[in-house]
């Protein structure tokens, strides 16, 4: 019996000296191989630097050939970021002559999440037709919708996104309320705007794919638009219609007066102040009295909003302002106090 006790401990000692014989020896490799990949990727960002003068292709390709080329596309893309028109035209070139590419495509198909999504990001850079298809296999079939979002992305900027109806499909429902999809719509080519009209008008769209899509446009700037954000403000989702009532703000189109004035009354706060503070964009005298009304809002920011947008009316808004402030003690006498302690709008 002791013979095996002294049998069995003899083996769990060996066995434990093997482990940590095999965590130390894995410890030096991992070191050493960083260590090697901070060497290779100083000398990648070297051989960018020289190119950058002296422009020669063959140095600067032998030198990429040289390293591992996960080193030498995380670097480039590094320095890529510090160089524009010819010259970085003249790296990307480069870079899918030394097969660059295939490598993003190998990490967007077995890196973890983040190096996935780099990689989709790396791949926008490079405009092949295997370059597409990888990409669109990821937003069709990757289980991240963060992955797949980054591979819609950089499929609009290769101007190859699919429809929108398929790319919203692939991202998912749950993938729709991401403020991603904002990101995207605003990528979005000119020629393909009509998409996102369609898809505020459709009945049938989701209230935060009609936002975004209203949040996008609204960046656009575009007068013509005005109607349609008109029509979306009156929707009797909230979320729609503090967009649009958002948006007619950022377009300060006079013809907005009515609608922001009733949408002041809206029964969801978020609109109200939504429409407030879109009446201090416009800063018409037309807005002081539903302003000064919502002083009285029973929600502070609502009233607080309002009371800015009436400091951002001179002299007319800011005098009302002042007669509440030198009013009877109240809530809406306090808030006015305070924006008008706030300094100059």
């Amino acid at each position: 019996m002791l013979w095996l006790i002294w049998s069995i401990s003899i083996v769990l000692s060996v066995l434990s000296l093997s482990v940590m014989g095999i965590l130390i020896l894995r410890r030096l490799l991992k070191q050493r191989r960083k260590a090697a990949d901070a060497q290779a990727r100083q000398t990648v960002l070297r051989a960018l630097i020289t190119f950058s003068h002296d422009r020669d292709r063959q140095a600067l390709k032998h030198v990429v050939a040289s390293v591992p080329p996960r080193v030498a596309l995380d670097a480039g893309f590094e320095f890529l970021a510090l160089l524009r028109g010819d010259e970085h035209d003249a790296v990307i070139a480069l870079f899918a002559e030394c097969d660059l590419p295939a490598e993003a495509g190998r990490q967007l198909r077995k890196g973890n999440a983040a190096a996935r999504i780099h990689a989709a990001e790396m791949l926008a850079k490079f405009k092949s037709n295997d370059t597409v298809a990888a990409l669109q296999i990821a937003l069709e079939r990757d289980r991240s919708r963060e992955v797949r979002f980054a591979a819609a992305i950089a499929l609009c900027d290769l101007d190859a996104l699919p429809p929108l109806d398929t790319v919203l499909r692939q991202i998912g429902l749950t993938g729709q309320r991401s403020r991603r999809l904002v990101d995207l719509f605003r990528r979005l080519p000119a020629d393909r705007l009509e998409e996102l009209k369609a898809h505020i008008a459709r009945p049938d769209t989701t209230a935060f794919v009609k936002s975004a899509a209203i949040e996008a446009l609204a960046r656009t700037g575009d007068h013509r638009l005005n109607d349609l954000f008109q029509q979306a403000a009156r929707e009797a989702i909230p979320d729609v219609a503090a967009a649009a009532v958002r948006a007619l703000g950022l377009l300060g189109h006079p013809d907005a007066v009515p609608v922001l004035t009733e949408a002041m009354t809206h029964g969801d706060w978020s609109v109200r102040a939504e429409a407030a503070e879109a009446a201090g964009r416009l800063g018409l005298p037309d807005f002081i009295a539903p302003l000064a009304a919502l002083l009285d809002d029973d929600v502070w920011m609502v009233s607080y909003t309002a009371a800015k947008a009436m400091r951002g009316i001179p002299p007319l808004g800011e005098d009302r302002l002042r007669e509440v402030a030198a009013g009877e003690t109240s809530l809406r006498q306090r808030i006015a106090s305070l924006v008008l302690a706030e300094g100059p709008a």
